[in-house]
Parts: structure tokens; sequence; C-alpha cells
């Protein structure tokens, strides 16, 4: 198919020299003025990143060495599957990435102003005069066939529009800054949440050792009662292990309960139902390696949520920008070129060419206060946002020289709860001993057996502490080390 030639209206020497005039504009359009306060955008920002110390305080030097993913510093595969799983199906997430689309849309939307407006029309009218009309002669009937091309275009000489796309880009920045703190949240969570159901099944595994021991226990004492010997403290003997035996037996319900709970919890975040039948990870897994001494705090300021703060603020900063720059006037050009013609036939005839090229200029006078007060609104807004920014940063500080500091607590409390279980293992056996020879009474026997129990637990429990402050860490950190 041959392509239609331009109409000779759009070919005329006026309409090029003022096709050329729009062009010229809108190559020095959004130039003339650039965003308003980008100075003090760039001083606040610093000021904030001098607050974080040289490196953090719970560290001395750093030694120099490549870092890894943070999943890697958990020795499990089974629990990086899990987190892929969850990231895959996390219905949040997915509800944050839908997000991300709408602002990359917006964005868009706030640039397209920057361009001219073009759109096209087709009328087609019949009217009929009266019989007396003053002209005899003339048909009664009109017909009226009229095709225009039409622009429009606000030159954005001041760079307002520039600014409003501005702020959308970093609205839209801002936006997917947070769909990485979501992931990375969700990661953590995850790997939370699966420590603890591991930490749960860890614990009910030695509740039901424990029920064991104490039946066998309470084995041991019936069988004394039976012989008749000492009737009176056999008795006694029996019933405060068949006391002790439904005690352990309540604590072991407890336990299942829990990791009911968790699994049901880590279903919800893997996206599927919670039908508590997550297996997880089966065991508490081990860290791959320790904390590298000293930190830098640049790595703080990687963190989406903070590098998000950063961005509303340049956001809010750009539409202050812009309701500065409305005080200035605006110019608006508009064109039309095209056919009318009476008959369909001569529509496309050189001499049914019509065009028409306008230019307007607008300066507001007054409108009540409206523009001042969109000023101080803005920059109302970004003071507050800077404000926010300054406490997030505080608190993204607080976070991580907390989980440095816990991280040396825990390791040394686990080393110490080791040693106090392996302790309290061989003093249980002394005391089953003992007690068979009689050499010691039973409630010996029932205590030492609850402080091993006591000590296998915590130790359990600060194991899989340290592994969600690992996970809390990493978070602070906004990544890996």
């Amino acid at each position: 198919m041959e392509r239609m030639p331009l109409p000779p209206s759009w070919t005329s020497p006026a309409l090029q020299k003022g096709l050329l005039a729009l062009s010229l504009m809108l190559s020095v359009s959004c130039g003339l003025l650039p965003p308003l306060g980008s100075k003090r955008l760039k001083k606040d920002a610093h000021a904030i990143h001098a607050m974080a110390p040289e490196n953090w305080t719970a560290l001395p030097s750093l030694p120099e060495k490549a870092s890894i993913g943070w999943l890697a510093d958990f020795n499990s595969a089974r629990l990086r599957t899990l987190v892929a799983q969850a990231i895959a199906a996390n219905p949040d997430l997915a509800a944050a990435a839908e997000r991300v689309k709408q602002a990359r849309a917006e964005t868009v939307q706030a640039g397209a102003d920057l361009f001219p407006a073009l759109s096209g029309a087709y009328n087609a009218s019949r009217s009929q005069s009266p019989g007396d009309q003053r002209f005899p002669g003339l048909t009664p009937i009109n017909n009226r066939f009229r095709l225009t091309f039409n622009m429009s275009w606000e030159i954005d000489f001041w760079g307002r529009i520039a600014d409003e796309r501005g702020a959308a880009k970093a609205n839209r920045l801002a936006i997917e800054e947070n769909f990485h703190a979501a992931r990375l949240s969700l990661a953590a969570n995850t790997v939370q949440t699966a420590t603890t159901l591991a930490e749960a099944q860890a614990l009910t595994r030695l509740a039901e050792q424990n029920v064991q021991t104490r039946r066998m226990q309470l084995g041991i004492l019936e069988k004394q009662l039976d012989r008749g010997l000492d009737t009176d403290r056999a008795a006694l003997d029996v019933s405060l292990a068949r006391a002790d035996l439904a005690r352990t037996e309540s604590t072991l319900q407890q336990r299942r309960a829990t990791v009911d709970q968790s699994r049901r919890a880590l279903e919800v975040l893997l996206g599927g139902y919670p039908a508590g039948a997550e297996a997880g990870m089966g065991a508490l897994p081990t860290l791959a390696r320790s904390i590298p001494a000293g930190l830098p705090s640049e790595l703080l300021l990687r963190r989406p949520d903070l590098r998000a703060a950063e961005r509303q603020l340049e956001a809010a900063l750009r539409r202050e920008s812009a309701a500065k720059k409305a005080f200035l006037p605006s110019i608006r050009l508009t064109g039309d070129s095209g056919r009318t013609s009476q008959d369909m036939d001569n529509l496309l005839a050189p001499d049914s060419a019509i065009w028409a090229i306008a230019a307007n200029g607008v300066q507001t006078l007054f409108q009540g206060g409206r523009l001042v007060a969109g000023v101080r609104l803005e920059r109302a807004r970004y003071e507050e946002l800077l404000a926010t920014y300054k406490g997030s940063a505080l608190v993204a500080f607080q976070e991580v020289e907390t989980a440095l500091a816990a991280d040396r607590f825990l390791q040394a409390q686990a080393e110490a709860l080791a040693r106090a279980s392996t302790e309290a293992e061989r003093s249980e056996r002394l005391a089953l001993g003992q007690y068979e020879k009689g050499l010691s009474d039973v409630l010996t026997l029932l205590d030492a057996s609850q402080r091993a129990f006591d000590a296998r637990s915590a130790l359990i429990s600060v194991q899989a502490q340290r592994l969600r402050n690992r996970a809390d860490l990493h978070l602070a950190l906004g990544g890996e080390f």
C-alpha cells in the first residue's frame, strides 16, 4: 500500500516556520530553571549520613574479604529453598510488586505533559436553509465535511512539569526500594519462622525423651513400693514421680502446640494454606561464619527503607519546587491543520486546506492564597519527611548495634549452657545410680533430671535465638556483610 502524502497545508512555509519554532522551544523547555532547593536536599541528606560512626562501636577493624549472600550464613539448603518459595508465592510481596508497576505507570503519566498533545477529528454535517432565503439560487441543502489535526502544548520554560515528573520518578524509586525492603523482610521473617519451627520440633523431641525418662523412673519407684520395703517412703517417692510425670506430659503438649502454630505461620509465609503439614528444616542449622570485625557504617545506608525515605524526600523537594514555579507565567501553543469542504470528493483538494497557529501566555494574579498555601504545604511535607528520615536512621543504627552486641552475648551464653548441659546430664546419671543403691532420695534424682532437661532446653532456645538474631542483623544492614 502506498503511503498517503502529507496535505499541502502541512508543507506550507508558514506552518513549517511554526513547527520549527515549536521544535526550538521544545529543545529549550525544562532547562531554564532546575529544581529549586537541590543544594538544600544534598545538605540535609549529608547531615543524616554523617550521623553514622566510622565503624560500629560493637566491633573493631574490618578485615578485607569478599562478602557472600547472607543466606549462606545458615548451613541449610532447605532453608534457602523455603525462602525462595516464600519470595515466589507470598501474596503480600506480589501486592508490593504490583505497586511498583503502578508507580511506573504514574511516572509516565506525569511526564506526558512535557510533550505536545496531538489529536485528529473528522466531522460531517448536513443542514437545510429555509425556503424564503434571501439569496435565491443557493441550494437549501448544505453539506460540510471537515478533517483536522489538532495540537496543544504547554511549553515548560520554568521546569514546573519536569519537577512534577521528577517527583513522580522519585516516588517510583521509593516504591521500588520499599519492594526490596519487603522482599528482604519476608526472607528474614521466613528464616526466623523456620528457625522457630525447628526449635519447637527440637524441644518437642526433648520433651518426649523427658516423658520417657520420667516413666522409667516411675517404674523403678513402683517396683520398690511393691517390694514392701519402707512403704511410707516408697509411696511418697511414687507420688512425687507421678506428679513430675504429669507435669512433663503437660509440657510436651505445650511444645506440640507450638510446633503446630509455627508450621501454620510458615505455610502462610510460603503462600499456601495453613494446613499444619509443613515439615520445615527438621533441625536447627549451624552458622557458617562469625560476624566480620569492624563492619563499616556505610553498609547501613544501603538499607532499602532508608533509601526509600531519601527518595521520598527528593519527591517532596520536587513538589515544593513545582509549587513555587506555579507563580511564573505559563505559555501554551495550539495548532490546527486539515481540510474542509462541502463535498466529500473535494475534501482532499488543495484549495480546501485550512490551518491555524496560536500562542497564549497566562500569568496568575490572584487566587485567594492558593499558591502560597501550596508552597507552604509542600515545604511542611518536606520537613516532615526529613524528620522521619532522621528518626528512621537512628532506629536503624540502634538495630544494628543491638544485633551486633546480642550476637556476642548469645554466643557466650550458648557456650556456657553447653557446659551446663554436659554437667547436668552427668549429674542425672550419677543421681540415678546413687538412688538405685539407696545412697540418695528421690528428690535428688528428680531435681537432677529436671536440671538436665532445663539445661538442654535452654541451650536449644539460645541456639535458635542466635539464628534469629543473625537474620535480624542482616535485615538491619539491608543484606549481606
